[in-house]
């Protein structure tokens, strides 16, 4: 008896490593075959949680995925390497949860060469599968597979520390709404897994006989190579990866030359609703022939620039330079003491005058003082007297603080706005941490353009470069959207951006009237303006798309934190961050010292869980806690506290996908012990007490408690399916649901339906 519940027990050790795997992800339960028990008739034993030094019998060494999307028809070829640690051979049942809508269509595995035979269910014999093994493990991992089909099949022999190779293919068509089209490929296995994935790929080839404009992940950074305008190949690789997320793939098509698309979600009726809007050329806007523009370079050459980072700009100038298209114009400026330039007016580009630049630029040296609001003078006043119509950008890079001319920063703006009367786009670089990093975003952000940082450890000339390759191909300028039928609000970035090839532009919001809309995009393209109009609509109810939400929230955040730090601290600004912060766990080290700081009974508690951690004292925790505060980050302009704010805000303000922080990232930048978070379908839960809390729910008693693992409890799971995604969390779990506290617990609630 006591070896069968071993190992019974061990049974579930495994199982509560692959249990949440994938619905792609296949997997395998080992089993012992000497005990006799039929792989449909397991019994599960309660397991604890498996320690931290447990080694998992069976881990993942290899993990391809290939797809191939032609006309919203979805073929997943999967590729699985099993090993077994342990030095027996063992018997296992391969399941497979299938996505909806979804055929299986081939499975192997490498059983002396004989093909192996499997079952395939529908989504309610499955759903019996599943809640079974969720009574009998009392683990709820599997019921976010409620509804789900299932294929599975016996696996013997699993020869002791060998490989097991396992491959399966299935077929689903996918769905279009509007012009975007979405692909799952789960790979959330977090929660179960104990070692990572070895050798994870993701390849995917889209074939569509519309072209192909915006391609988008929220999840995972892929590679894009686009064959033509109606086939791309994307990519994902990790040699070792522990996934935290599905991925996720959108992709948009479009006959016109230019592609708006939108993403909405508004789980409940009762509030505002978010919106992503992606704008993006055609493939055959972007290659047309390499526009024409007008720009400055404007490059320090002050004596701290000497060294590695002078000679990195120098061939960033000579790449910018080299760049240039015959009908564009330059104006190449050097600044130290005084403004220096190459020629004093701007120049068209021909061979003479490139070979004189570039001769210029090699002939540069580094030394005196930092003369900025001279230069940006006379790159202004030049490129004002151009009468081209061509888009007009300024490149700025400078790594020290003005200490010659005006010397005020905010004189410096004052003067670059008076005098920029033509739309002038500035984007500017700041090397270093010597710098006046809120002048050098105020730049960029006043005059339509983007500030970037690099340090000192950071290549200078990849940066320029890659930044020059977009600005010398502009696809559309002095962009403008109008929303028609639909009332929308708190739009991030606040100012459009302009539209540069290899990129769009996304723009996220809120709209409180959902319902079919009507978009007017105006632009400027080769000195031309075009008005095109757009039909997109904003759902009523949309539970999908939750990272929608947390960008947006994620947006709204940089921008609070940078008013804050151009106009000081107001109390509400800061409660709106504190609660966008906790409603979306989006925890950075200043937001987490934010939280800290509210002590506002009606809320969860994150104080008492924001502590200093084990590896800090409370003086260096206070210490911390002052550095990353409201009141610092609004008086600090210069050093790397700032330039580390700026960053941290840019990236924010920008932010093109949801970033979860782990509370490990958190804790070794800021010293606080943080609670664990998760996030389920747009809501974020907090590891509290025991228990998974919902940041929406407040310091209130619970409207109804079930008891887990009760009839009422799988009677509610059924009756509104998204409640086992939360409740896969835990046997503790509270949420907000339906404007509603509901909680679960495994010692006290409700029991009968």
């Amino acid at each position: 008896m006591k070896k069968f519940l071993f190992k019974t027990i061990f049974v579930c050790f495994c199982l509560l490593m692959f249990a949440n795997s994938v619905w792609a992800d296949g997997m395998i339960f080992p089993i012992d075959p000497h005990d006799k028990i039929r792989p449909d008739h397991i019994i599960f034993v309660p397991p604890s949680r498996p320690a931290e030094n447990f080694t998992v019998p069976l881990s993942i060494k290899k993990h391809h995925v290939n797809f191939e999307i032609k006309n919203l028809a979805a073929s997943t070829n999967v590729d699985q390497i099993f090993y077994n640690h342990e030095n027996r051979t063992i018997e296992g049942l391969y399941i497979f949860p299938l996505p909806t809508g979804a055929s299986i269509s081939g499975f192997s595995m490498d059983i002396d060469g004989k093909m192996t035979k499997g079952e395939l269910l529908d989504s309610d014999k499955a759903r019996k599968i599943y809640e079974d093994i969720v009574r009998q493990m009392r683990d709820p991992g599997l019921l976010e597979y409620m509804g789900k089909g299932l294929f599975k099949t016996r696996i013997y022999p699993i020869a002791a520390l060998s490989d097991k190779k396992v491959k399966i293919a299935y077929q689903e068509a996918l769905k279009m709404e509007g012009n975007l089209v979405r692909y799952v490929y789960p790979l959330d296995i977090d929660r179960y897994s104990s070692e990572p994935m070895k050798d994870v790929m993701i390849q995917g080839v889209i074939k569509s006989e519309v072209p192909i404009t915006s391609i988008y992940s929220p999840t995972h950074k892929i590679s894009i190579n686009r064959k033509s305008d109606r086939e791309v190949v994307i990519g994902f690789e990790a040699e070792s990866h522990k996934p935290e997320k599905d991925f996720v793939l959108y992709y948009a098509v479009s006959r016109k030359d230019l592609s708006v698309s939108v993403l909405s979600h508004r789980p409940d009726a009762s509030e505002d609703g978010t919106f992503m809007l992606m704008l993006a050329p055609t493939i055959k806007s972007q290659q047309e022939k390499t526009p024409a523009i007008d720009v400055a370079l404007v490059m320090d050459t002050s004596g701290s620039m000497a060294g590695k980072k002078f000679n990195q700009a120098q061939k960033a100038l000579e790449f910018c330079i080299n760049s240039l298209s015959n009908e564009s114009s330059f104006f190449l400026c050097n600044f130290s003491t005084e403004a220096d330039a190459y020629k004093h007016e701007l120049t068209k580009i021909n061979k003479d005058t490139r070979e004189g630049a570039l001769n210029h630029i090699k002939n540069l040296e580094a030394l005196g003082g930092t003369n900025i609001s001279e230069a940006l003078e006379i790159s202004i006043k030049a490129l004002n007297k151009s009468d081209t119509g061509n888009p007009k950008f300024i490149v700025f890079v400078t790594d020290g603080k003005p200490t010659a001319g005006t010397t005020d920063p905010d004189d410096i703006v004052k003067e670059v706005e008076k005098a920029n009367q033509n739309g002038i786009r500035i984007f500017t670089f700041g090397v270093g941490d010597n710098l006046n990093a809120q002048l050098i975003d105020n730049l960029a952000e006043e005059n339509g353009g983007v500030s970037d940082y690099v340090s000192e450890d950071e290549d200078l000339e990849i940066k320029i470069s890659a930044l020059f390759s977009k600005l010398s191909h502009p696809v559309l300028t002095d962009v403008d959207l109008q929303f028609h039928n639909i009332e929308v609000s708190q739009i991030y970035p606040r100012k459009i951006h302009d539209l540069f090839r290899d990129s769009n532009i996304m723009i996220l919001g809120r709209y409180s009237k959902p319902g079919a809309a009507r978009i007017t995009l105006t632009g400027t393209v080769k000195n031309e303006r075009i008005k095109l109009d757009y039909e997109a609509d904003f759902a009523e109810i949309e539970r999908e798309n939750a990272f929608v939400a947390k960008i947006w929230a994620t947006r709204k955040i940089g921008f609070l934190l940078d008013q804050i730090r151009k106009n000081g601290t107001e109390e509400e600004l800061k409660a709106e961050i504190i609660r966008l912060a906790k409603r979306y766990g989006i925890l950075t080290p200043y937001t987490s010292f934010l939280v800290l700081e509210d002590q506002s009974p009606d809320r969860i508690n994150l104080r008492q869980s924001m502590t200093p951690g084990s590896g800090i004292s409370r003086e260096e925790f206070k210490a911390a806690s002052d550095r990353f505060s409201l009141k610092r980050l609004q008086s600090v302009d210069e050093g790397a506290d700032a330039i580390g704010a700026s960053r941290e805000m840019n990236s924010m303000k920008m932010a093109a996908a949801p970033v979860m922080a782990r509370p490990s990232q958190v804790e070794a930048r800021s010293g606080l012990k943080m609670p664990d978070i998760k996030e389920i379908e747009g809501k974020t839960f907090y590891h509290l007490d025991g228990k998974w809390v919902d940041s929406e729910v407040k310091d209130k008693p619970a409207d109804k408690v079930v008891k887990t693992w009760s009839e009422a409890y799988f009677s509610m799971v059924k009756q509104f399916p998204v409640l086992a995604r939360y409740f896969s969390l835990g046997e503790k779990v509270i949420v907000k649901f339906e404007n509603k506290i509901i909680e679960i617990n495994p010692s006290r609630g409700i029991e009968k339906p």
